[in-house]
């Protein structure tokens, strides 16, 4: 009998320093707890990014933040495929302004007015195609977006999206 009142003594002895450790609530939160963020000029990094690589693509930059914004995605993605694809705007059939590889496959083309409609075209397809069906990581992008050599342009948009994060 002894020992059990020992132990719930002891129980209640810890309750009750806990119980108090909790309700001080004048001392500051230990600085392990403290989440720190740095706020992230997308335009400015989409910007020196593209001037890097000497994109044409640097005069959109407005667009790709907006239709990433809209669907809710990483700023960075876009971009980042323009640059697989046709090593950011540089490289693409004649006239298309589809830096993207957009519907390109065999002798199929898709061409489009200008940049910021095959931006403003790519986003709301990979949001309808992809990230409304939970297709939101490059893994599972890949093999739908191009699938003869997903692992590749997995590889290879990943790069360029940590290359657009050096900016940052």
């Amino acid at each position: 009998m002894k020992k059990i009142i020992l132990l719930l003594a002891l129980i209640l002895v810890n309750f009750l320093a806990l119980a108090s450790a909790y309700a001080d609530t004048s001392q500051k939160p230990s600085p392990m707890f403290e989440v720190e963020y740095k706020k992230v000029n997308r335009k400015e990094a989409l910007s020196k990014f593209f001037e890097k690589y000497n994109s044409p693509l640097k005069e959109n930059v407005d667009t790709f933040i907006e239709e990433a914004d809209k669907f809710g995605i990483d700023y960075r993605i876009i971009p980042s495929i323009s640059c697989m694809e046709s090593t950011c705007g540089k490289f693409l059939i004649k006239n298309s302004y589809n830096p993207f590889g957009w519907g390109i496959y065999g002798d199929n083309a898709i061409y489009f007015k200008n940049y910021d409609e095959a931006i403003k075209t790519v986003a709301l397809g990979l949001n309808k195609g992809y990230f409304s069906k939970g297709h939101d990581t490059l893994e599972e992008i890949a093999p739908i977006y191009t699938p003869p050599n997903s692992n590749n342009w997995k590889n290879g948009v990943s790069f360029f999206m940590n290359e657009i994060s050096k900016f940052e």
